[in-house]
């Protein structure tokens, strides 16, 4: 049976002032709020109502564009650094791995408590490490798709990611 879900911008809202960037899309960073699984049973009431489609992945889509910003300012940051000297891909492999793979991010998550803003499925009691990576992820998308360089910036900034 389905549930009805009603759109609110609550937490997005709360989420922005964390961010301190407000969006100009706000169903961006609602999105990127959504956990995988949260949407299912349920239908979008009022003028989203055939939209439930777009979100019934939650948040994956704009994760993988936030993952590909955070690789590409990791990737800026250690550039200058780089030396032909033996082992450099490895070292690069290290830092991702220290930076912006799942635990790491989730440890990043955790530290900003980006939890009080996720919409979860209902009965979910702990946020795994995969969908608090990808709301890490989603954000910086969201911010990316939303303002560009700047907002994604100021995305990874707040949330503290070691990659600038």
């Amino acid at each position: 049976m389905t549930q009805p879900f009603i759109f609110d911008l609550t937490l997005t809202r709360q989420c922005e002032a964390f961010l301190k960037y407000t969006f100009r899309d706000p169903l961006l960073l609602w999105e990127a709020l959504l956990a995988d699984g949260a949407l299912s049973n349920t239908v979008l009431l009022g003028s989203w109502i055939g939209a439930t489609p777009r979100y019934q992945n939650g948040n994956k889509r704009l994760a993988i564009i936030g993952d590909g910003i955070l690789d590409m300012f990791l990737r800026l940051k250690w550039y200058p650094t780089w030396t032909t000297t033996q082992g450099e891909t490895e070292k690069f492999n290290d830092l991702r791995t220290q930076t912006v793979s799942n635990a790491a991010l989730q440890a990043v998550g955790n530290r900003a408590r980006l939890d009080r803003y996720l919409t979860v499925a209902p009965g979910t009691e702990s946020i795994e490490q995969r969908t608090m990576s990808a709301t890490v992820e989603a954000i910086v998308g969201a911010a990316y798709l939303d303002g560009g360089m700047d907002a994604a910036r100021k995305a990874v900034e707040a949330i503290g990611v070691d990659v600038l």
